[in-house]
This record gives structure tokens, sequence and C-alpha cells, in this order.
């Protein structure tokens, strides 16, 4: 029985030692870049209601990742809001993810900032990485902009000043697609 387990243990070992690649590489084979397909998730918002990115074909969505100890993604949440609330009732869909862990940002933290602000976009906390991994997120702030194709029409990685005039010309020239 004994050298049952052991050659059971030494191939699980084995298995785990198999060259998988750069580190850096993601579990994913989509290569994210404008003019690329989006990656569908399922995932439940902040309110427990379920998100499937594929049910919201045929809108323009804006994936925005972000930090709560970032202040620039903080400002950013409230220009990306105003575009959510003039664009929404045209098809435009802003969808914030917060890349904290319990241990970087309790959830407490982060519904106080969400209410404080009176925030109206579809809000998801992505504590285990997964929709980050699967966009292949390096740093907060990032942003993926889907036309209603499903396709990634703008990447934006590194701040930005969602308030701008071109921003909002960007998703305009989408919505009339």
């Amino acid at each position: 029985m004994k050298k049952i387990f052991l050659f059971i243990a030494a191939l699980l070992f084995l298995a785990g030692c198999k060259d998988t690649g750069s580190n850096n590489e993601s579990k994913f084979a989509v290569n994210i870049e404008a003019g690329g397909p989006s990656v569908d998730f399922l995932y439940r918002d902040m309110d427990n209601k379920p998100f499937r990115l594929s049910e919201y074909k045929g809108k323009v969505v804006l994936l925005y990742f972000w930090r709560m100890k970032c202040t620039d993604c903080q400002n950013e949440l409230k220009a990306i809001d105003a575009l959510h609330r003039k664009y929404r009732d045209r098809g435009f869909l802003a969808v914030s993810i917060g890349a904290d862990s319990m241990h970087s940002a309790p959830l407490n933290k982060v519904v106080e900032f969400f209410d404080r602000e009176g925030f109206t976009f579809v809000k998801i906390r992505d504590e285990d990485g997964f929709v980050a991994e699967a966009y292949q997120v390096m740093r907060a702030p990032e942003a993926y902009l889907i036309d209603k194709e499903g396709k990634i029409a703008h990447v934006q990685k590194g701040t930005a000043d969602w308030a701008a005039p071109d921003k909002a010309e960007l998703i305009e020239k989408l919505l009339s697609k």
C-alpha cells in the first residue's frame, strides 16, 4: 500500500512540474487588443445579480478595472458614471471591476465609496482576479471598450480623462454603428 501511495505521489509531483512557458502568460488563449474578441465571463455583481458579458451583445460596454487605493481610479469612476448616465438609454453600459482583495480594501470600504458617490453603473468585485486575468490586466486602471459585436474597440492602459470630448466621441461613434 505504501508503494502505491508513493507512486501516486510521484506522478502528481511530476504532473505539477510541467513547463508552462512564461509566467506572464495567461491561461486564456485570446490576445487582448483592439480589434480582437472580448472574453466572456459570468460573475455576480455587488448587488448579487448575475452578470454575463455576452448577454450585452448589441450594447457598447466599457469594462473598467480599478483599485480602491488608486485615487486616479476613483476620479475616473466619477467621469465614467457621467458617461454611463448620459448614454445608457442609447445602449451604453459601464462596468467597474474592482481588483481589490479583502486584504487591500475591505468590502465595507468599497460599498461606502460607491454609496457616497451614488454610482449607477454595474459594480463587480474581482477578488480572485479571474476577470483581470482573462483580460491580462497588469495594473489599474485599465479599460476595455467593447463594441456591439463583442469586439474590443479601444484599450486604455493607465489613466485617462474620461470626461474629455474624445472619449464621448468614441462612444458616440460606437453607438451609431
